[in-house]
């Protein structure tokens, strides 16, 4: 009876812990997830596996590729994670008790909060050390040594070149397993054999299977960006499992708590602050951007702006989509003011280097007719991501080649995106348009074409902004996008000077005025230029007049809070008491 309430207890705590694992993820790093689906391009070729089963630690990534695609949808990241922890804490509780020790699923999830401390960009490392403690506790299984030490021999070379770096660490575990629970003379030196094979195996693989650096060939170019340092982390977290297993192995005859019910009492308190603690403390800082990176990723714009609205805008990633999602929804001369604008920095990212910002780059350049531009953006974008993948991209690769009518170099990435089976419906719609005839009928390639520039444009639309936007504007007109982003620019940085010149051409065509602009027109004319009869020459409605009139009659009295409630969306308000930022 007390070992099945025993064995019972483990299965609750394992549940729990799963459930908490599922909750850190959803609550904290689903966009994050969301964020990383993008960077891992699965594809269901055959030339594609075996592309995979041709390099250390490749089957792993195709297995982590695969598990990667439901990321996109909701709860997948946290479901495949939360039951990948569970799969790994599950099995190292059954080898810690193969090894002797008398530890609790407790003391299994205890290298798994590390996981929570030290979240992965790709869930390789996980599908990694869930691989290693399946075979390690089937290791555990065989009671004949010849046959247990064959099966190691066999499984240690396999894991090198299916689950690199899985090697190092399941020749730990074995190494571990035959000291603690193998009371014969042979235990040492097995231990000792199994570290060394472990450890050679990648030395003899780099002098006879590949040609491959020191560091991929014993971590593999899978677990971590080639391009940076391996993380502390990965060593962290590998190192944990048989330091654990021994901790428990020399404490197995040791009872710290007699009393049964005080035991459980001290297990379930532990377990549920670590996670509640994990749960509520351990925020990603970019939450937002990745929030707002998957709306706009999905086309969902109005969720963007809805989420600003509730929750202050929190950093210039999000601040940049928040303004995309303005201009994509229309709203951009009419809430503009109503969120804090930071400069250039709130369009568009300066120099971008980063991940997003090249995202961003890309969507701001599609946005405002700049086509050239979002092709240079998302092949930068594609060939410096860690496996010169990137889907989203690439889908953008395949817009701007359509438009510019360049079909062989569509059609490769199209080729590209069938085989993904998140993008493959997308990239088959795209096929019909590789002839010229129907893709110039097509009216989203009719409206971009429409607004291709005429002239030779030298600058940098992240370096010259917006000066850049100049050259879009003189060219068209009428590129709505283009026009409210240099207006947008010019008001920000309150340069009215320039901005009348625009309003000029804009009066002079006849066109309506956005309630920012006659909020603008109405400070300029009372600021800078005492011109009453100029004024009564643009369009605009007495209700903005009046309201201006009525805040230039109570700015200096009226208490800042009352201030900014009743004025606080306007461009006049803006223009008085937001410091102007600095130029770029």
């Amino acid at each position: 009876m007390k070992n099945r309430l025993f064995v019972n207890n483990n299965t609750i705590i394992l549940f729990l812990f799963i459930i908490g694992s599922f909750l850190f993820i959803e609550l904290n790093f689903r966009y994050w997830y969301r964020f990383l689906e993008q960077y891992m391009m699965f594809q269901t070729t055959g030339s594609y596996f075996l592309d995979r089963l041709a390099e250390p630690g490749g089957l792993n990534e195709y297995i982590a590729e695969f598990l990667s695609l439901a990321f996109i949808h909701p709860y997948g990241a946290s479901i495949v994670i939360a039951l990948l922890v569970g799969l790994i804490s599950g099995c190292f509780f059954l080898y810690l008790r193969a090894c002797g020790g008398r530890a609790s699923m407790l003391a299994a999830v205890l290298p798994s909060f590390l996981i929570w401390i030290y979240p992965q960009e790709s869930i390789a490392l996980l599908t990694m050390i869930a691989f290693v403690q399946v075979i390690v506790f089937l290791y555990t299984l065989i009671k004949i040594n010849w046959v247990r030490y064959t099966f190691g021999f066999l499984f240690l070379g396999l894991s090198y070149f299916f689950m690199a770096p899985a090697n190092l660490l399941l020749a730990l575990l074995i190494a571990v397993y035959e000291y603690c629970a193998k009371e014969d003379r042979y235990r040492l030196g097995v231990a000792f054999i199994a570290i060394a094979w472990g450890g050679l195996l990648p030395l003899i693989a780099m002098r006879t299977v590949y040609v491959l650096p020191m560091r991929e060939a014993f971590i593999s170019k899978h677990l971590c960006h080639p391009e940076y340092p391996v993380p502390n982390s990965l060593g962290y977290i590998g190192l944990s499992y048989p330091l654990v297993a021994l901790v428990f192995y020399y404490v197995r005859n040791r009872l710290f708590i007699r009393k049964e019910s005080w035991w459980l009492m001290v297990t379930y308190a532990f377990l549920l602050i670590g996670m509640v603690c994990g749960i509520l403390y351990k925020k990603d800082p970019m939450e937002q951007a990745y929030r707002y990176d998957y709306h706009a990723r999905q086309g969902e714009w109005q969720e963007i702006i809805s989420h600003a609205r509730e929750y202050p805008v929190r950093d210039m990633d999000a601040l940049i989509y928040l303004n995309l999602a303005l201009s994509k929804t229309g709203r951009f001369t009419t809430d503009l003011m109503r969120f804090p604008q930071i400069g250039e920095g709130g369009f568009i990212p300066h120099d971008p280097k980063s991940r997003m910002g090249l995202i961003e780059a890309s969507e701001v350049a599609w946005q405002v007719g700049q086509v050239n531009a979002a092709q240079r953006f998302a092949f930068v974008g594609v060939l410096s991501s860690q496996r010169c993948v990137q889907p989203r991209l690439m889908k953008r690769l395949v817009e701007t080649y359509l438009v510019t009518g360049e079909y062989r170099a569509a059609e490769k990435y199209i080729k590209i995106l069938e085989a993904n089976p998140h993008y493959r419906d997308w990239a088959t719609a795209q096929r019909p348009l590789l002839d010229s005839v129907t893709c110039a009928s097509e009216e989203w390639i009719m409206a971009k074409r429409a607004m291709l520039p005429i002239t030779d444009n030298p600058f940098d639309l992240t370096l010259t902004f917006p000066n850049a936007l100049a050259f879009l504007i003189d060219d068209h007109a009428d590129n709505r996008p283009a026009f409210e982003y240099g207006m947008g620019y010019l008001l920000v940085y309150k340069d009215l000077m320039t901005f009348m010149h625009y309003m000029e051409l804009m009066k002079e065509r006849g066109e309506s005025f956005p309630v920012l602009y006659q909020e603008a027109i109405c400070l300029f004319f009372a600021a800078v230029k005492n011109d009453p009869e100029e004024f009564r020459t643009y369009p605009i409605s007495p209700e903005i007049q009046n309201r201006f009139l009525r805040f230039m009659k109570v700015a200096r009295s009226m208490p800042p809070a009352a201030l900014r409630q009743q004025f606080g969306d306007t461009y006049y308000y803006y223009a008085q008491f937001i410091p102007t930022p600095k130029r770029q």
